[in-house]
């Protein structure tokens, strides 16, 4: 069994060599995975849903199109908000009458509009850097995501939000490290397609 300081460096290491992949890919190839994931996505933006997506940061999947695209539809859009104290974040949602501004900490463009929990959201579109084949991801190791889904390793029984990573395909990986406040993934969402992943039996349920 690894130690945890065996666990931490690989995840360093892995966080490294993902990222690395990811920043060699081609404006052209990121361009054309934009539009991809767009359509993949098609059957998960339906009228009336609560959408929650993210901006894209760094060598992130941008998600621009998918989201005007569901707001052309008539569902939803709802960006997160990185609370002032704690790591369980407020989805908020993206309208013409709200306002754009910086979060003062850690320099990120957030969205200023009505707030709801991730629990009240349909679909949750989630950033990650790696992602493995049991539908488990590494993120950024910020922890906010884990916070803010926490109530989803309390209940498997809790169908909401669809939890739809985002990623290019050089992101999957055969296993990244876990721990015991990991929560699987429903869907992976490259451009290659919509991926599912078979439930995880051996997690926690209610």
């Amino acid at each position: 069994m690894p130690t945890p300081d065996t666990a931490v460096t690989d995840k360093i290491a892995l966080r490294k060599a993902v990222r690395r992949q990811r920043m060699a890919l081609t404006p052209a190839y990121r361009a054309q995975a934009m539009r991809a994931v767009a359509r993949h996505a098609n059957r998960l933006l339906q009228r009336g849903r609560r959408i929650g997506g993210y901006l894209a940061a760094g060598s992130e999947l941008d998600v621009e199109i998918l989201l005007s695209t569901a707001l052309q539809r008539g569902a939803s859009v709802w960006l997160p908000q990185i609370p002032a104290r704690g790591r369980r974040m407020w989805f908020s949602r993206l309208t013409a009458s709200g306002s754009w501004y910086r979060h003062a900490r850690y320099g990120i463009v957030e969205f200023d509009g009505p707030c709801l929990r991730a629990e009240k959201l349909d679909v949750l579109l989630v950033p990650l850097l790696a992602v493995d084949e049991d539908g488990y991801r590494m993120g950024q190791g910020g922890g906010f995501y884990d916070s803010s889904l926490a109530f989803r390793q309390r209940s498997r029984r809790y169908g909401k939000p669809l939890l739809v990573g985002v990623a290019y395909d050089c992101q999957r990986v055969p296993q990244v490290p876990r721990e015991a406040w990991d929560v699987q993934l429903d869907y992976l969402l490259t451009e290659s397609g919509l991926h599912r992943f078979a439930r995880d039996q051996g997690a926690k349920a209610s």
